[in-house]
């Protein structure tokens, strides 16, 4: 039986390997607001649960939200507002400390 282990090129290892949870947690506070202390999502505001998912994926999603490729549709309130919550992370480096602490979340 074989594993294989799929990358696909946006960051290598883990993007959140480089990340502080301690200092996640103080940032977190204000994702919680919509995604739940546990990160575990709220249906009611169309926040998805975060935990589980791939590192990568809500780093992309973080900067794709940041830069205004998410989150910029007049039609889209809650990614407007995500786009909101995304701009409060400084640097790619707040961004990797939210995403090492959501990563010690459990479902």
């Amino acid at each position: 039986m074989f594993f294989v282990t799929v990358t696909f090129g946006l960051y290598p290892g883990n993007a959140w390997a480089n990340g502080d949870p301690s200092k996640g947690r103080a940032s977190f506070a204000v994702c919680s607001t919509c995604h739940g202390r546990k990160a575990e999502g709220m249906e009611s505001l169309n926040a998805p649960n975060l935990t589980g998912l791939q590192d990568w994926y809500m780093l992309t999603q973080l900067k794709n939200f940041k830069n205004g490729i998410r989150g910029n549709d007049p039609k889209d309130i809650y990614g407007q507002q995500m786009r909101q919550m995304a701009m409060t992370l400084t640097d790619e480096q707040a961004m990797r400390d939210v995403i090492a602490y959501i990563k010690t979340l459990r479902p």
